[in-house]
């Protein structure tokens, strides 16, 4: 490879462009470093060319990187001088008196900052392209709008390799959406949820779509020719008296008009007492014909096709008129060899004696008949078109940082989507303009996934937002939200696309990684997204990611921020289309790892460990033994109690009261049914009695209850003030009978009383009443309990 100059030239002059109406003139800095980076070494070493072009003869010069120098254009090979966030100045004289000029740019924002200089025609001013790569298009005009010239630059990226990722992020983001939309075509076709268009998709839409459907669209015409929808006619025509047979209203008609025609005979129809025989009338025949309205729709879309081609195949040509560019030459052998094959089509004998369409044919055929039905999904695909929504596909440069944005969402669901079910998506929607990308700033657009083994959900939504927060809302680009069978929360995780590269110049940075700043944000992210419990806050995300663009996977898994995902969630991760490995990984562990690991890994308050130790509880669901099977416990997700996912064993309830209990292994969904895998169902410490009652629905009870209780309605205590009082009762009169009000308990089972001897507590909404022998002594209201149940107690140990 040669090598070449180092350094920074700056505010060098990069094109001269002069004409016999102007002189124009590019400057901009040159980092002579950048060439030797490996993202544009395959631009040296194959000899390849940046874009450039201008709309009429002109003398050119272009900035020649290896000779440091400006060097007249004669089409040979250039290096990339024009690059993302890079500023350039153009300057624009005139060299006729008089003649006053303007500068023109789609993008207003460039249009007005080319101005002219104080009085003079001379125009100047500076472009910053900021993130936006690919071809840029501005024209200089006269005071008519009438163009003097046209001029095409290529700007390059300068943090991806341009042939390589550049172009496939591209590709990738539009292969994506097209597979999108044709999937959302094809689950919505027959439900009539997609709505006709009037306008038609542009050229390059139509290209890719045609391309895309072609060979299946042939292959249903070709079952249409085949086994072709044809219908019974009938056909009238004028024959003898003695020919004609049973008559149709038609017929009789035509004889009651022409009463004329019948004469008396020997043996007729008897009409007012004679027999009379028509002399002539109309004969029935019927025949079958394949010119039906479905034949004519397909045949039309033939010749619309046809004609789209044909129209594609003419602008494409023309451009070369108009922008001075050389067209494909492989897209057009493709646009002509998908003509021709339609134009053989048209010219077969069973299309030509096929009619014109003569109005809006929609049938159960078109809809429902193999042939007719694909021809007619394949051309509502091809006459809607994909809008893709958002700045980028406005301008003639394009915003990679968007792009890259875009890019990682998509390629993100494309990961999920390999991995589980997709359950749903509104990244297509319809609009009045067709079928619409929803990916805009606030869009919020969400994937929805199924885990296949554990059948839990997984959402990925674009541009998640906090709402009202405690302090301020939280917009992160793209949030993981993965729900965990035995939790009532979810799991949060963020991955953040930012299209910056910290290329290891500081002291202490191991080569390229993520900016120090983004890491920053994504700390601030995981503490500001908060969600509010029972007066508290809690911290709802568990990790979050940068991702930035580079392609070197094994040298940055000893990167220091890689290292900090494993030790705090927090951290950078390459991503490009062919980086995607370590990404993958991650999204793996999240989807695979139980609740408590995941839990693990959070980081939490100092000495909130201790805290919880101290005063949290672990539950037990306790269950019908009819709904064990061996290892496996399974329940209608609908017949579980509240909150069912806090609890960490099951234990089995028989007629005779609860025996064996189990540490919850693994829990997964099976349709409508929860199921349990539990470690074995060793005896335990402790026999719970049934007390006569049993249990006929799964209940959910804190494990220090279950521990500490001898008889099943023990299980049942609602409150602290209950088992505190119940405590309080069994230290002064020793054993203590609950009451419920039933025999059988479900989860609505309430304790109904507490009795020693001749002494009743009954527990009602509100209040407890004391009573002896019948009578009520004591009204105690429920909020006196819980304020002083100490003191109260003390007044009714008197009382006992």
């Amino acid at each position: 490879m040669v090598s070449l100059p180092s350094g920074l030239l700056k505010n060098e002059p990069l094109i001269k462009i002069k004409t016999e109406d102007l002189y124009l003139v590019i400057s901009g800095d040159v980092d002579l470093n950048r060439y030797e980076q490996e993202n544009y070494k395959s631009f040296i070493e194959e000899n390849e060319s940046m874009f450039f072009s201008t709309s009429r003869d002109a003398y050119v010069e272009i900035f020649d990187v290896t000779q440091r120098k400006l060097v007249e254009n004669y089409k040979q090979p250039f290096l990339p001088v024009f690059f993302e966030n890079g500023r350039y100045e153009i300057q624009v004289k005139p060299l006729k008196k008089d003649l006053k000029i303007q500068f023109y740019h789609e993008y207003e924002s460039f249009r007005k900052a080319i101005r002219p200089i104080l009085n003079t025609n001379i125009l100047s001013g500076t472009l910053h392209f900021l993130n936006e790569v690919g071809f840029s298009n501005f024209e200089i005009h006269d005071n008519q709008g009438n163009s003097l010239l046209s001029v095409v630059i290529e700007v390059y990226p300068a943090k991806l390799d341009y042939k390589k990722d550049y172009r496939a992020l591209l590709d990738e983001v539009s292969e994506e959406v097209y597979n999108l939309a044709y999937d959302f075509l094809k689950r919505t076709f027959l439900t009539g949820a997609t709505k006709q268009v009037n306008t038609e998709p542009t050229g390059a839409e139509f290209y890719r779509l045609i391309r895309k459907h072609f060979e299946s669209y042939i292959k249903a015409v070709d079952f249409v020719e085949q086994k072709p929808h044809m219908q019974l006619n009938t056909v009238y025509e004028i024959a003898r008296g003695d020919r004609l047979r049973k008559q149709d209203a038609t017929g009789r008609t035509y004889l009651r008009k022409h009463a004329d025609l019948f004469i008396e005979v020997g043996k007729g129809i008897a009409l007012n007492g004679k027999q009379m025989m028509p002399q002539k009338g109309l004969l029935i025949k019927k025949n079958h014909t394949f010119d039906t309205h479905e034949n004519r729709y397909v045949k039309w879309t033939l010749e619309r096709l046809y004609q789209r081609i044909d129209q594609l195949h003419i602008t494409i040509q023309k451009a070369k008129e108009k922008y001075h560019l050389e067209p494909d030459q492989e897209v057009l052998n493709i646009l002509n060899s998908l003509r021709k094959k339609l134009s053989n089509k048209l010219k077969k004998p069973f299309w030509r004696r096929i009619g014109q369409l003569d109005r809006s044919v929609m049938s159960v055929v078109l809809q429902m008949a193999t042939g007719y039905r694909e021809i007619y999904q394949i051309y509502s695909t091809l006459s809607k078109g994909i809008v893709l929504s958002g700045e980028i596909y406005k301008m003639s440069v394009k915003d990679i940082a968007i792009l890259y944005e875009y890019w990682t969402f998509l390629r993100l669901g494309k990961i999920l989507r390999e991995k589980c079910e997709v359950v749903s998506h509104d990244i297509i929607k319809v609009t009045n303009n067709g079928l619409v990308v929803n990916l805009e700033k606030g869009s919020k657009a969400k994937w929805v996934f199924k885990n296949k083994k554990t059948g839990e959900f997984i959402k990925l939504q674009y541009q998640y937002s906090t709402g009202k927060n405690a302090t301020v809302t939280q917009i992160p680009d793209t949030m993981l939200i993965i729900e965990k069978l035995g939790r009532d929360y979810d799991y949060l995780y963020i991955f953040d696309a930012k299209y910056r590269i910290n290329f290891g110049s500081e002291e202490g940075i191991n080569g390229p990684g993520p900016m120090e700043d983004d890491i920053n944000t994504m700390h601030r992210y995981r503490d500001a997204i908060v969600a509010e419990s029972e007066g508290r806050y809690e911290r709802e995300a568990f990790g979050a990611y940068v991702l930035f663009p580079w392609n070197d996977q094994v040298r940055y898994k000893e990167h220091h921020l890689y290292k900090s995902i494993e030790k705090v969630n927090i951290g950078g991760l390459p991503f490009l289309p062919k980086a995607t490995d370590l990404v993958e990984t991650i999204i793996d562990n999240l989807l695979n790892k139980t609740a408590e690991e995941l839990q693990a890994e959070g980081i939490l308050p100092i000495g909130t460990k201790e805290f919880l130790y101290r005063n949290d509880s672990d539950y037990v669901l306790i269950v019908p033994a009819l709904n064990s099977n061996d290892l496996m416990v399974r329940i209608r997700e609908n017949e579980l109690p509240k909150h069912w996912h806090k609890a960490k064993k099951i234990a089995l309830s028989t007629s005779k009261g609860i025996h064996h209990e189990s540490f919850i292994k693994n829990i997964t969904r099976e349709g409508k049914y929860i199921v349990f895998q539990v470690e074995g169902w060793p005896s335990p410490l402790n026999d719970i009695q049934s007390g006569g009652y049993s249990l006929i629905e799964p209940l959910l009870v804190e494990e220090h209850l279950y521990n500490g209780a001898y008889l099943l309605p023990e299980l049942l205590m609602e409150n602290n003030v209950q088992r505190q009082f119940l405590k309080m009762l069994k230290e002064i009169v020793g054993h203590v009978e609950i009451e419920l009000g039933t025999k059988v308990i479900t989860q609505n089972t309430k304790i109904s009383s507490f009795r020693s001897g001749e002494h009743i507590f009954h527990w009602k909404s509100n209040s407890l009443f004391h009573e002896r022998d019948g009578e009520i002594i004591r009204e105690i209201p429920k909020k006196d309990l819980e304020d002083n149940l100490f003191e109260i107690f003390k007044e009714l140990v008197a009382e006992i």
